[in-house]
């Protein structure tokens, strides 16, 4: 069985989705009678943890591009670049 192609998790995501995964595996372990048991599927948790990761680098570069410079109706004319050279 083919599983439908998805497309390469970008590298950035990537470190951050393990994170996010050794994270989740850590807090999804159980005890029970002495044994620990990861209660969900650790397949789901890696998919959560990709999704996780991108959702996470998507707003966080909006919130970058939001806190950078913006020059808001700045308009340079050639008359102003002249004034300089004197």
């Amino acid at each position: 069985m083919n599983s439908p192609a998805r497309p390469p998790v970008n590298p950035g995501n990537q470190d951050l989705a393990s994170r996010i995964y050794v994270e989740l595996v850590g807090r999804a372990f159980l005890r029970v009678e002495n044994a620990a048991v990861i209660k969900p599927d650790p397949a789901e948790l890696a998919k959560l943890s990709i999704q996780l990761a991108e959702v996470f680098r998507k707003y966080q570069d909006a919130a970058n591009a939001a806190s950078g410079p913006q020059n808001v109706n700045y308009k340079v004319d050639l008359a102003d670049m002249a004034k300089w050279d004197k």
